[in-house]
């Protein structure tokens, strides 16, 4: 009987075991097309994604003028995004908490059309800072893509 159950067991083993192999296709892409681009504003896309996965702190979602060369405006731009230049992106939003004392933040650029996004998330996640808060410290920062739009 002892004997039967191991077999058992050992057989379920290997069965789940094989279940849960990756299936790496040999290395080859499955990818078939380009990513598609995100429709709406980069507020609206913001706006969605809390709808969607609401936050347990009221926030707002502003934008960032990009045409703004005040030395308000650029420190705005740059411990926003954590970029340098506005000109590489068409659009930017963020999502903060309307308390400063809560280390969150969600950005969302649109790149402008000759940019690559890989380069602007690198540079994003690359450039800012997270300490800037002053009194809390972010723990976690992700960056991804989609298209034409970058999020961090």
């Amino acid at each position: 009987m002892k004997k039967l159950l191991c077999a058992i067991l050992a057989l379920t083993m290997l069965l789940s075991l094989a279940a849960c192999a990756a299936n790496n296709n040999g290395g080859a892409s499955t990818e078939t097309t380009a990513p598609t681009n995100l429709e709406g504003t980069v507020e609206e896309l913001l706006n969605r994604i809390v709808e969607k996965q609401p936050v347990e702190f009221a926030g707002e979602t502003t934008a960032i003028d990009l045409t703004d060369t005040s030395e308000e405006g650029t420190w705005r731009f740059e411990s926003t995004t954590g970029l340098s230049d506005p000109s590489q992106l068409k659009e930017a939003a963020a999502f903060e908490p309307l308390m400063g004392s809560l280390a969150f933040s969600m950005v969302m650029v649109r790149v402008a059309d000759a940019v690559e996004p890989q380069e602007i998330a690198q540079a994003m996640k690359e450039g800012i800072n997270p300490r800037k808060w002053v009194c809390v410290e972010a723990d976690d920062m992700k960056v991804a893509g989609c298209g034409d739009v970058v999020m961090l």
